[in-house]
């Protein structure tokens, strides 16, 4: 009985993904929507956003926001006063 506790136990273990894994796979890796070629517009009006390219998603803190990840689309935070304040792959 206890050796099929134990290979449980050790089964469960190879399921959980080690402490240090590599999330480039999450993130995207660096830059894949090559934001930081936008990052002067930060600081500007919401208007400019109309001359990003696709995909992109623009929207204010506290807005709802899917939680799919796109590494290619551009996303542009603005605050209450419709200003760009951040521009992130995802």
């Amino acid at each position: 009985m206890k050796w099929i506790l134990g290979l449980t136990c050790l089964a469960l273990a190879g399921c959980n993904a080690p402490q240090n894994a590599d999330t480039t796979a999450q993130t995207g890796g660096p830059d894949t929507c090559n934001a930081s070629a936008y990052q002067n517009l930060i600081g500007q009006d919401a208007v400019v956003d109309l001359s990003l390219p696709e995909p992109k998603r623009t929207y204010r803190f506290g807005d709802p926001v899917t939680m799919d990840f796109n590494p290619a689309r551009l996303n542009i935070q603005l605050d209450e006063t419709d200003t760009i304040v951040a521009i992130t792959c995802g």
